[in-house]
């Protein structure tokens, strides 16, 4: 069994913990599927913006079940680095890690919906069930 992965935006954390069951796709909030793909955004946010892991602030548990589901915030040093990483950045990494066109794909949509939370003042959000 897999671990199920979103990304999504939400204007607070109470909001965002109504996606614990069923996910953000469920609520009707903007998110990206990552399932099988992306688990810890912050190292792909490091590697893309050259900054060093440890520069980034810790995600926060927003939400969990105890069991197999949770929500948890991205730090806002997360947001904000992923945010700024232009398409010129985006393409020089698709080369360096030799992406495939979906992985591109997911993390151009990545760096988009951090831009959109950053534009809007929500928070960033991972849910994740296992």
């Amino acid at each position: 069994m897999g671990v199920l992965v979103d990304y999504f935006t939400a204007d607070s954390d109470q909001s965002a913990r109504l996606a614990l069951d069923g996910g953000p796709e469920g609520m009707n909030l903007t998110y990206v599927d990552c399932k099988g793909w992306l688990d810890e955004l912050d190292t792909l946010v490091a590697e893309l913006s050259g900054r060093d892991l440890s520069e980034f602030g810790d995600s926060e548990t927003s939400v969990d079940d105890g069991e197999s589901a949770g929500v948890d915030r991205a730090a806002s040093e997360t947001v904000a680095a992923l945010a700024a990483v232009d398409d010129v950045r985006l393409r020089e990494y698709a080369e360096e890690e030799l992406l495939d066109e979906f992985e591109v794909e997911r993390i151009t949509a990545l760096r988009d919906l951090a831009r959109e939370a950053v534009r809007l003042n929500q928070g960033l959000y991972r849910w994740t069930c296992v």
